[in-house]
Formats: structure tokens, sequence, C-alpha cells
């Protein structure tokens, strides 16, 4: 079995996409098979779930949710109490705590934490992941023994970084911009399957919590999800050589690349909201 690892970014409600992805990552490997997970914001909740078995409690939460508008979101889901009822569900305190570096922004230290819930108290790992998705517009920080987190997606939305560092054979990266990225060298970015849906008005939406829009995404991820794994993965998940070179395939399909050094990215991002920070009361 190959070195696997996974990348989920940010996007609010977004998300739904993600778990749609996600069903169809299932259906080509097996719970535990994925090896190395980092992910961003509610990609974190996402990832969580998945990495947990709770896939499909994740999908109910997403196709129940109905905001109806933004007041609603900001009342119900930024707040937190939406969130920490959804992390509840999907905690197995029989299972261990799964590979997953969750972004964090430490806002008493003013850095960027990777946080590997599988490296940390089991009593903290729903704190790490509410604060993983705590923007300091609708919610103030989560303290974590004494240090203030807040949403590390303000400075990392796409986080590979972490993954970099394991011996990986490839990974899949679930994200939502535009742009087509090269992540930090064409080695690396060789190893990546790219999953982006950008061209519907709809999915640019991160605020559209209502049931049929969180419906319409959920099916489009996992009809995307599907149609690239399945021509990725023709020869299966460990035919190296064929892999690679859907890969390129499908790195030419997108067009011109834009270089996205992540050390760069985070330093810069770092950097904006420092001054933020210093203007506010964070």
């Amino acid at each position: 079995m190959p070195n696997v690892g996974l990348v989920l970014s940010g996007g609010f409600a977004k998300g739904a996409y993600q778990v749609g992805v996600l069903k169809a990552v299932r259906e080509f490997f097996a719970d535990g098979e994925i090896k190395y997970t980092s992910a961003s914001s509610v990609g974190a909740l996402n990832a969580y779930a998945f990495l947990q078995d709770k896939l499909d409690i994740a999908e109910d939460m997403w196709r129940n949710l109905d905001f109806g508008g933004f007041r609603a979101f900001t009342r119900n889901y930024a707040r937190g109490s939406h969130i920490a009822d959804a992390i509840a569900k999907f905690e197995d305190t029989a299972r261990p705590q799964p590979f997953l570096y969750t972004t964090c922004f430490n806002t008493t230290k003013r850095k960027l934490n990777y946080i590997n819930l599988k490296n940390v108290k089991a009593s903290e790992v729903q704190d790490y992941l509410r604060a993983s998705v705590m923007l300091p517009m609708f919610s103030g920080p989560v303290v974590i023994s004494g240090m203030k987190y807040i949403d590390g997606a303000i400075v990392d939305n796409i986080p590979v970084r972490p993954i970099m560092q394991h011996p990986l054979d490839y990974a899949i990266v679930v994200h939502f911009d535009n742009d087509n990225y090269l992540f930090e060298n064409d080695y690396f970015d060789s190893k990546l399957i790219k999953i982006n849906f950008v061209g519907n008005g709809l999915i640019k939406n991160s605020l559209a919590f209502d049931k049929n829009s969180v419906s319409y995404m959920i099916n489009s991820g996992y009809e995307e999800g599907i149609s690239i794994l399945s021509m990725i993965f023709k020869n299966g998940t460990d035919d190296l050589d064929y892999i690679y070179r859907k890969i390129e395939f499908l790195n030419e399909l997108r067009g011109k690349k834009k270089f996205r050094l992540t050390g760069d990215v985070v330093v810069n991002n770092i950097n904006k909201v420092l001054k933020r920070i210093i203007s506010s009361k964070i």
C-alpha cells in the first residue's frame, strides 16, 4: 500500500463539497489507508470525521444545515455551539486520535501552529478543532493551556506544508482557489492529485448554508471526485507510474501554473495577520 496524504482547505459552506469528495475517496481507500492528513478551518472538521470513520454522520449533519442567511450563520455556526456539537458526534474515544494536522494561529505568540492531533492530550482535541474554525470577525479565540488560538486558514488555507516532511507517494488536495497552483517545487507538485471546483457560482458562495445548496455541493463533490479518481486510479491505487502520468496530464489540462511557495505564503500571511492583531483586542 502506498503512502497517501490528504489535504483539505477551508471554505465555510463549501466544506459540503469536500464531504462529497471524501465519499468518493472512501470508495478507493479503506478506513486507515490515508496515512498523512492536513486541513484548515472547516476542512479540519471534515477530515476529522473522515479519519474517525464518521463520514456518514458528517454528511447527515451537512444535509440538515439550513441557516437561512448570514445572520443565522453567525449566530448558530460561527459562535461555536454548532461546531462543538458536530465535533462531539465525530469523536470516538475507542479509537486512537488520527494523524491530522490542523492549522491554528496562536495569537498569544503571534505564530501559526500546525497541530497534529495525534500528539495532543485527548482532552484538548475538541478545543484545537474548535480553534481551527474560529474566525476573529465572528468569535473570540479558544484558550488552550493559556494560549489563545484562532482559525489558521487566515494564514495558510491549503496546508500542504505539514505533510511535505513525510515520505509521501502522492496526496489528494481539495481546495477552492481559481489559481492552478504549483506547490513548492515541480517534484512535490507532481505527487499531488488536485481536486477543485470553482466553475459554478453556487460553489463560490461560502455562505450558502441552505439545504438545497448543501445537497447540490455534496453531490457535485462526489461526482467530480469519482470522475478524477477513477481516471487516476484506473490501474489501482498502487500503480505509481500510471498515477504520476495522469497527474501530469491533468496539470497540463489546467493550463499555466501559479507558483506557490508554501513557506513564503505562510510568512507573508502571518505579517498581514499581525498587522490586524496589533490594531485589535485579540
